[in-house]
């Protein structure tokens, strides 16, 4: 009987923790997709194109493009931001500078706008809105328009984790 009595003492606990182990290790939480948030703000990010429509003239001498990418100096494209969780915005020229007396980093903000599909971005007192047309692990994808003129330009960008 004091046997039995022992058991009960010993295996009731080992059942009770063997039961909370196997609940609360769930394995679809290891293969959850992080929120939005998380995503954003996982690593840096670099840009890897830029385009905009319709077509601006960039330069004023009647040519009008939309890859704006490919009017980047080499020394802007190692440039990467970063968006931290606190809602700052680090934007940071990379290893390459394109002027020496440039800060390495300029402090902005963000936030979420519109139920998570739009974020703003603020760098020294000014705004855009980025709708966001893809937010993945890897890539990051939006949209921004500027009205000049009458016009409605709308900016397309992409980036990469750095």
């Amino acid at each position: 009987m004091k046997t039995i009595t022992r058991m009960k003492y010993v295996m009731f606990p080992l059942a009770l923790a063997g039961l909370l182990f196997t609940t609360a290790c769930n394995k679809d939480d290891e293969n959850a997709t992080p929120d939005k948030t998380g995503l954003l703000t996982a690593h840096s990010w670099v840009i890897q194109d830029l385009t905009v429509n319709p077509a601006y003239d960039w330069f004023g001498d009647g040519n009008p493009i939309t890859d704006i990418y490919s009017l980047f100096p080499v020394c802007a494209l190692d440039d990467f931001t970063t968006f931290q969780t606190d809602g700052k915005a680090i934007f940071n020229e990379g290893a390459k500078k394109c002027f020496s007396e440039d800060p390495q980093t300029r402090t902005g903000s963000w936030a979420w706008q519109d139920n998570e599909t739009a974020i703003a971005v603020t760098e020294n007192g000014e705004t855009e809105k980025w709708k966001l047309v893809k937010l993945t692990a890897t890539e990051l994808a939006a949209e921004f328009t500027v009205t000049e003129d009458g016009v409605a330009y709308t900016f397309t960008s992409s980036y990469k984790k750095k």
